[in-house]
């Protein structure tokens, strides 16, 4: 491949991942009315997983057009991001791939996090939501070509709401980007005691005495603030810690109330640093480390803060010590980025830094050791294409 190529991929890929920002911010309600869900049949591990991670299910297509006829006829714009209709974007869809044969893929943040988990060998349970249509099925055929086995995931089906969708359409140099966040918006408590109810002989949940994660992407949150507050509530005790992504600007500064409730619940908490950033100045701090003091303020607090900085690299603030111990004085360290040869793209670098950050600290190993082999794993996931690991 063309190093002009990768780079034009690259660029492809970060404008979809902001357009896909913003579309989150105005996810979909969930309009009222009643809802039908269903678990699908899966062959049940009788051992719970060391994690548990919540995120959004959309299947992502990337189509290069020979012309701009399909964007002329649906009356859309290059250069355009924006939200249509289930039915117009379903159309465009299915006429962009059969034109450029290019194979749909798995978006979301958390799952890019649950794929990597797996590659580095630690078992995760990914929690969501998709429509009962054939989009669906294409999104756990993706799941088992990313060796994400049904002992793996667990999808609530949404019958009366379509599987999330976007679609990037390249033409020349250009591209528009179109989405519909779908089912994901729905994912609900009741088919989380559903869940519970239904398996209560394979339980997901470890018992609170053994070591578990479960995470939450900050994308997963708006509209479903009554699923984040009940995992909090029911899941978190013991030894079950909360691990929660601050995933982008608007998502802080548009749900800040409910994530702050959840950082305060919360062992692990990752963002960069324009995330902490905004997380600071809705707290009312004049720096990071002062918001670290607020959030650890009562003293029985264990709180492990992890900002990333890209080349500039990690810094750590943290009042943990260890499981055994109550919380200590906070600390403030710094870690060099782990140098990239060859920068490829950078997609999906900080969902795979919490995998890899997340797989050491549930193999024992200390946090420094847990930041230096997250920013090895995120250096990795750079030179490739995508959120994946050569």
């Amino acid at each position: 491949m063309q190093v002009s190529v990768i780079r034009k991929t690259s660029i492809f890929r970060k404008n979809k991942m902001n357009f896909l920002h913003q579309i989150y911010a105005r996810i979909f309600g969930d309009g009222g009315g009643s809802r039908d869900y269903s678990i699908a049949r899966h062959d049940i591990s009788s051992t719970p997983t060391k994690i548990i991670t919540f995120g959004n299910v959309l299947l992502d297509h990337t189509a290069h057009l020979k012309s701009q006829e399909i964007l002329k006829r649906h009356k859309l714009s290059l250069n355009a991001r924006a939200e249509l209709d289930v039915e117009t974007l379903n159309k465009v869809t299915t006429e962009a791939i059969g034109e450029s044969q290019e194979e749909p893929h798995l978006g979301g943040s958390s799952l890019n996090t649950t794929r990597i988990l797996k590659t580095l060998g630690t078992d995760p349970m990914f929690f969501g939501a998709v429509g009962d249509d054939k989009q669906a099925h294409l999104i756990e055929e993706l799941l088992h070509k990313a060796d994400l086995n049904s002992c793996n995931y667990r999808l609530q089906i949404i019958p009366d709401t379509p599987t999330g969708r976007c679609i990037c359409l390249v033409y020349n140099t250009s591209l528009a980007l179109y989405a519909n966040i779908g089912a994901s918006a729905k994912f609900s408590t009741d088919f989380l005691k559903k869940f519970e109810r239904d398996d209560l002989s394979s339980p997901f949940l470890r018992a609170p005495e053994r070591k578990q994660i479960i995470y939450i992407e900050g994308f997963f949150v708006p509209e479903r603030e009554d699923v984040a507050t009940f995992i909090v509530r029911n899941y978190i005790k013991g030894r079950r810690y909360l691990a929660l992504n601050l995933s982008a600007n608007y998502i802080v500064k548009l749900n800040y109330h409910h994530m702050l409730y959840l950082a305060n619940h919360a062992l692990f908490i990752f963002g960069n640093k324009d995330e902490f950033e905004t997380f600071r100045e809705c707290w009312g701090a004049s720096n990071v480390e002062e918001l670290a003091k607020g959030l650890v303020q009562d003293g029985a607090t264990a709180k492990v803060l992890v900002i990333t900085k890209g080349s500039e690299g990690v810094q750590m603030i943290t009042n943990f010590v260890d499981e055994q111990s109550p919380p200590g004085e906070l600390t403030y360290q710094t870690f060099a980025a782990t140098r990239v040869e060859n920068v490829v793209d950078t997609t999906g670098c900080g969902d795979a830094f919490v995998a890899a950050f997340l797989h050491y600290w549930l193999d024992k190993r200390s946090l420094t050791e847990c930041v230096r082999f997250a920013n090895d794993i995120a250096a990795k996931v750079a030179g490739q294409i995508g959120c994946n690991l050569p």
